[in-house]
């Protein structure tokens, strides 16, 4: 790297922890600044309730982040965590952590200790299994694991009875835990690009569903059965094996149509009070941004303010 952007950026990334730290910031975002670790003096930012550092190269979460007490959403997306940090076991306040993008293979049954958690993105992590001790996480509503190899649900994921969007998109899923109706307040879930061939008829039971993804899977007849039985959801089946007979008509059914078509009868959940849910798109972006007076203007009038240094800066 070239060492006079490496100084600029490392300036600014103590700049904006030192302007945190006087005015006790409740947010910083701290994304794609080229981080290679994770900056001791954050530490001293004892009022952040909001931390968004994703987008580095930061391979490991040291012990001291338990001390920020007040901490409740935290991003640790793209950046090369190789495995679940053990450190975060002690932020049981968090309510939302971002995690996607990192080549963590396992959640660990560490994910059981943070049970506040409302909502869990592990996108993108090459991850082959889901714990046991999600269970624990019964303020869960939103949990998002997309593009993982991933070939069971755990039987404790039953336990997550305020879950209300569930998106495990490409994975290798081909059936569900046999409790899953005891999730009655799900209104969203996303199997598109699984290897599903039937809709298990439990299903049906979850009387709140409004919205199930079962595109590019092995459908190959019409599960006429569970259909009838599930009036209130819709269900999109687009590419699929299908065979289809001229004269069956399922109002709940989506087989064809453009993009927008489907956004417009499948699309956001007007329900919704959640923000982070993205009608299962490719990616998740959390919005961190800070809403009083420390918010991104602030930040921009830090930099703007360059050459001024930090006071932790230090230089050879």
């Amino acid at each position: 790297m070239n060492p006079v952007y490496d100084f600029i950026q490392k300036n600014r990334v103590l700049a904006l922890i030192e302007k945190a730290q006087q005015t006790n910031a409740r947010n910083l975002a701290l994304d794609d600044f080229d981080l290679t670790y994770f900056p001791d003096v954050l530490i001293s930012c004892q009022g952040l309730h909001s931390l968004n550092i994703g987008h580095n190269t930061i391979v490991d979460i040291p012990l001291e982040i338990s001390q920020l007490k007040n901490l409740q959403h935290l991003s640790l997306e793209y950046n090369h965590l190789d495995i679940f940090p053990e450190t975060l076991k002690n932020l049981p306040q968090l309510i939302t952590l971002n995690i996607s993008h990192n080549p963590l293979h396992d959640l660990t049954k560490d994910i059981g200790c943070l049970v506040s958690l409302e909502t869990l993105w592990c996108n993108s992590c090459l991850l082959t299994r889901i714990p046991e001790e999600i269970g624990n996480l019964t303020k869960l509503q939103t949990f998002g694991a997309r593009h993982n190899k991933i070939n069971k649900l755990p039987n404790r994921i039953c336990e997550l009875i305020n879950l209300k969007w569930l998106t495990m998109e490409d994975n290798n899923l081909n059936s569900i835990p046999k409790e899953i109706d005891k999730l009655q307040m799900i209104k969203h879930i996303n199997f598109n690009k699984n290897n599903f061939s039937y809709i298990p008829y439990r299903l049906s039971k979850l009387k709140n569903l409004k919205y199930l993804h079962l595109q590019s899977n092995e459908f190959f007849s019409m599960p006429e059965r569970t259909i009838f039985a599930m009036p209130h959801t819709k269900i999109n089946l687009q590419h699929n094996p299908l065979r289809l007979e001229d004269n069956k008509i399922f109002t709940n059914i989506i087989i064809t149509g453009s993009e927008n078509e489907i956004l417009d009868m499948i699309g956001y959940d007007s329900d919704s009070s959640s923000d982070d849910w993205d009608n299962s798109l490719d990616s998740t972006e959390l919005n961190y941004s800070a809403t009083d007076e420390d918010s991104d203007n602030e930040n921009r009038e830090v930099i703007s303010n360059m050459p001024i240094l930090s006071k932790f800066l230090v230089t050879c």
